[in-house]
């Protein structure tokens, strides 16, 4: 991934050692060059005062760092770099010549047919033990740095896994870092934020299922009541009021399960006809549906999905009529004749969004709101068309 900061932070890792190589070796390469200069200028200082003395100068060799090669070594050593492959010859005169051999410079200085062999007493570490240090030093802080950054940056790996988890409606386990540095502060925010919001819907829940509680106990009471009333009129108003409440509240129960983040779906195979029935059996209904649905199978949570098939045949009934459901290239289309909606499908599926219907019954505005939310949790679309005077509800 491009434009992942891991990414560009490798990049930028890598740009920086191979700089770093690059001038550690341009570095060395001219302490190199420069030590070959200077080897050079002092042979030419000692010929001179060999021939103005006819001896080799003891206290200025003690000053250029160089001892004097035994005359029984001398040929030896000049004969073995000449034939090693390693052998760097520099820089000829006449009288003095320089090369390097087995990690040491020397100068080769002949007078009167006589040859002087004075070597370098530093070697090659000797004389590149501090730069090559140095570099040394930068590398390792480099990939020090490169492996703090590194560990900085895992959590946001983490931190992106629960960022998803929780748009999911799952509750992510998490643990408040003690570090200061800007990705544990965000850290820290967003599962400070998570903390205080599982605290709202807790304290939520045990207000809304308390509201049920105490509500449904005077709803029971009251159907009891209208039952022993004579008055034909008093009896079937006040059935229709405590029938309507007892409906309103099994619809807000239900939409506070569906929109739960603790619900987790049980999704299996089920015959589509087992959920047009179970639709039937909860809105009491006699009457067949046309359809040409056989043994087609969903994967669905059943509960859930008998309560989409409920709503939408509901929905049917109350703003049309001549339902009809029909399973297609794997969508499952609920048919009715009635006028089209007057508004976008997604203003129906908020909550408390109401239509007229044809039979001048009042419903809730949370029957396509209920739908949506449980076909959102099974990741399946809901679409609406008008054709030739249809109204077509579509899930799939």
């Amino acid at each position: 991934m491009r434009d992942s900061i891991l990414f560009k932070l490798n990049i930028l890792f890598a740009i920086a050692l191979i700089t770093t190589i690059i001038a550690g070796a341009s570095i060395i390469f001219h302490l190199y060059k420069k030590d070959l200069v200077d080897m050079i200028y002092k042979s030419r200082i000692l010929s001179k005062e060999i021939r103005a003395n006819q001896e080799v100068p003891i206290q200025l060799l003690q000053e250029f760092q160089l001892t004097q090669v035994a005359q029984k070594d001398i040929s030896n050593i000049i004969k073995n770099s000449k034939s090693n492959k390693k052998r760097t010859p520099h820089k000829r005169h006449k009288r003095h010549h320089t090369f390097e051999y087995q990690g040491h410079i020397y100068i080769e200085i002949t007078n009167h047919h006589k040859k002087i062999l004075l070597k370098d007493a530093r070697d090659i570490q000797d004389r590149f033990a501090l730069p090559i240090f140095i570099f040394l030093v930068i590398v390792i802080l480099l990939f020090v740095m490169y492996i703090l950054l590194r560990r900085s940056i895992k959590p946001i790996k983490l931190l992106e896994k629960d960022i998803i988890d929780y748009g999911n409606g799952i509750f992510p386990n998490y643990k408040i870092s003690t570090k200061k540095d800007e990705i544990s502060l965000v850290s820290n925010a967003f599962y400070q934020a998570i903390e205080k919001s599982k605290t709202l819907i807790v304290s939520r829940q045990l207000f809304v299922r308390n509201i049920f509680h105490e509500l449904n106990t005077p709803i029971t009471k009251g159907k009891i009541l209208a039952e022993i009333i004579e008055d034909k009129k008093s009896k079937e108003m006040l059935e229709s009021i405590f029938n309507r409440l007892s409906s309103l509240l099994q619809q807000l129960a239900q939409m506070e399960q569906i929109t739960s983040r603790d619900y987790n779906l049980n999704k299996k195979e089920i015959r589509v006809v087992e959920l047009i029935d179970q639709a039937r059996d909860w809105l009491y209904m006699d009457k067949d549906i046309d359809t040409n649905i056989t043994d087609e199978v969903v994967d669905v949570d059943f509960h859930l999905m008998s309560i989409v098939f409920k709503n939408l045949i509901d929905n049917a009934q109350k703003y049309g009529e001549n339902l009809k459901i029909i399973y297609q290239n794997g969508s499952i289309s609920f048919i009715s004749k009635g006028e089209k909606l007057e508004q976008d499908l997604a203003y129906y599926t908020q909550a408390f969004a109401k239509g007229e219907t044809t039979n001048n019954s009042k419903g809730f505005g949370l029957g396509l709101y209920i739908v949506y939310e449980i076909l959102q949790k099974h990741q399946i679309s809901l679409e609406y068309e008008y054709v030739d005077g249809d109204n077509v509800f579509r899930v799939g």
